[in-house]
């Protein structure tokens, strides 16, 4: 009799433990992250988001369509989980690039550079390049190029969204599946 409530209670118990293990997985993914959500501008259909945290930076390179010279545009998430441009590069004068600032400009061996703008970017749009422009953005020490998750011509509005991590993973698990059918 003793043997068969010992094997009982050590169903009992891993029972219990497997329950414990469970709660504790639903609870890690429902709590909150930060993601930097990439969506169509017109649509808001989402192309791709990727997890940061307050602080983090991220950078967008293009290849200016006039000058065809590179610019880079630096960005950091603040305490707010809002986007800031930081500082701005670009190598030459001309159409569509800052000729005057009234923010700290240097130039360097690489072009110019304007710094310490701090500014709140509450609609980031960057459209898609079809032909030269190659925009990617670098975050997290990897460079995603734009035609990876969106399509040329396509606006592309960038945001801080909070979301579970549950809800972060199924997106981008279906966001891979649509892009591997999408291109097929």
């Amino acid at each position: 009799m003793r043997s068969k409530e010992l094997v009982n209670n050590i169903k009992s118990i891993k029972r219990g433990s497997l329950l414990i293990i469970f709660m504790i997985i639903l609870i890690i993914l429902l709590l909150p992250i930060y993601t930097l959500k990439a969506s169509n501008y017109k649509t808001q259909e989402y192309l791709k988001s990727w997890w940061v945290k307050k602080g983090d930076r991220f950078y967008i390179e293009y290849t200016h369509s006039i000058q065809l010279t590179p610019v880079i545009e630096i960005y950091y998430i603040d305490e707010n989980g809002r986007i800031i441009l930081e500082e701005s590069y670009f190598h030459s004068y001309g159409a569509g690039l800052p000729s005057d600032t009234p923010y700290k400009f240097e130039i360097t061996e690489d072009g110019f550079r304007i710094y310490d703008i701090n500014e709140e970017m509450s609609n980031l749009i960057y459209r898609t390049g079809a032909v030269r422009a190659n925009h990617e953005i670098t975050i997290g020490g990897k460079t995603y190029p734009f035609l990876g998750f969106s399509k040329p011509r396509e606006g592309v509005k960038f945001e801080v969204k909070k979301l579970s991590l549950l809800q972060y993973i199924a997106k981008e698990v279906y966001n891979v599946t649509r892009q591997v059918n999408y291109r097929k």
